[in-house]
């Protein structure tokens, strides 16, 4: 497979980082690809944590829940993890653990049940384009009248899309129930007839999933080893040819259209939390770090904290930041308002300082080398889509495959001229979407 070989022999030892929640959240009412939820609140409201504050109106869409208990301070405007303008709900309160619910056992629940359960929770698919997890995940017979195809293999990624990103990887080694029970469930719901699990060979295999495996009787379930250091093995498309050696087609192909459905250790613990609980997921686990933080590790912050709150709940800038990333370094997005908040999709925060990144400037034209054609990882030619992307040629750069390009940051990580490549073809994206509409 195509892609960047990295260095470093180990992994990052990524430890648990404890905060003070923030007394404030903003709720982005979009925090994915698909359609913004709808509020169910107005300010003024009260609201305790777990309550519904805004509805999915189609599987489009995912619901949000109330992280703190509180009151519902102003509906607004804001930007989301992926710099989308998008409506949000502000709550000013208290950050409690919602209250837990009579549930029942997950293992006596119908496939229609815990689609249910899934359709609610609100969990999106992994990537750099994640989307609400239900519609990559329903059976035929669960689908209504939207047609889908039949899936036949679950892969549960315990890789991270990224290699600066660990919160996969941190959650695969911690002993919870919540994980199988996640799995188990997440099969029924696609029908599929067989769960792969996907681990990094480099790193010791996980002694939870080596438990997963054995406990089931049906031998239904296994685990295959990939290189976590060839990237971008993590994200979706990779990860799927790796794993399964299928070919998901490009450029609008989905991974039920080869019969997979994907979904990564962390949204199966979402889930079975949820279904052990009876209570919603209303905080994300995030890896933080960068030279601009004094600390460096896992931390689990409610949904709609802010930038600002969580640099100041790890103890501030301990040196002036360059470039505040949200997600991965390759894949994430550069945001320059620390007012922004982190949702569902954010993954990360990164606060690099001028020696962790490259100042662009006033990038070099293209010099023809090659690199970039040698590490794309779904065959494209970035070097020449960015000339037409730069010259405001989108039409042209469609044509050529723009839309195939899965912004892995692959051709930006080799490309000795520093052209912004993934800049370029995000915004020649953005560009013919908003032309569409």
């Amino acid at each position: 497979m195509r892609g960047i070989t990295l260095k470093k022999k180990n992994a990052p030892v990524l430890e648990r980082i404890e905060i003070t929640p923030p007394g404030t959240v903003v709720l982005p009412l979009i925090q994915h690809l698909g359609e913004p939820a709808e509020p169910t609140v107005k300010p003024g409201d009260k609201v305790k944590s777990g309550q519904l504050i805004a509805a999915a109106p189609t599987d489009r869409s995912v619901p949000l829940y109330s992280p703190l208990t509180g009151t519902v301070s102003a509906l607004t405007t804001t930007f989301s993890s992926r710099g989308q303008e998008t409506e949000a709900v502000v709550i000013e309160g208290t950050h409690t653990i919602p209250s837990k619910k009579t549930s029942a056992d997950p293992g006596s629940l119908s496939p229609a049940q815990l689609t249910t359960a899934l359709r609610e929770a609100g969990l999106l698919g992994p990537g750099p384009f994640p989307s609400p997890l239900i519609r990559d995940l329903l059976a035929p017979e669960q689908a209504g009248s939207r047609p889908v195809k039949r899936i036949d293999t679950l892969l549960v990624s315990a890789l991270d899309p990224e290699p600066s990103l660990g919160v996969n990887r941190y959650l695969a080694g911690i002993e919870s129930e919540a994980l199988g029970v996640g799995i188990a469930s997440l099969k029924a719901v696609s029908g599929a007839e067989q769960v792969v699990i996907a681990t990094d060979k480099n790193l010791p295999l996980p002694e939870p999933l080596r438990a997963i495996v054995a406990a089931d009787e049906e031998e239904t379930t296994r685990i295959v080893r990939l290189n976590g250091r060839r990237y971008p093995t993590g994200l979706p498309i990779p990860l799927i040819k790796a794993a399964l050696v299928r070919e998901v087609p490009l450029p609008y192909g989905r991974p039920r259209d080869v019969g997979v459905a994907l979904c990564t250790v962390s949204a199966a613990v979402s889930l079975g939390e949820t279904l052990l609980t009876g209570a919603p997921p209303v905080t994300t686990l995030l890896t933080v770090g960068g030279g601009a933080l004094g600390k460096a590790g896992i931390v689990e912050v409610p949904l709609g904290t802010t930038i600002e709150d969580l640099v100041s709940a790890l103890g501030g800038f301990v040196r002036q930041p360059a470039k505040l990333i949200v997600g991965g370094p390759l894949t994430g997005f550069a945001h320059y308002d620390p007012s922004v908040p982190l949702g569902k999709d954010a993954g990360g925060l990164f606060a690099l300082t001028e020696q962790e990144i490259t100042v662009v400037g006033s990038y070099r034209e293209c010099i023809n080398c090659g690199r970039c054609v040698a590490v794309c990882p779904v065959n494209l030619v970035p070097g020449m889509l960015s000339m037409y992307c730069a010259k405001d040629r989108f039409e042209e750069a469609a044509a050529r495959g723009l839309f195939t390009c899965i912004e892995c940051g692959c051709c930006d990580y080799v490309c000795p001229s520093r052209r912004p490549l993934v800049h370029l073809f995000r915004h020649a994206k953005h560009q013919l979407m908003e032309k569409e509409q």
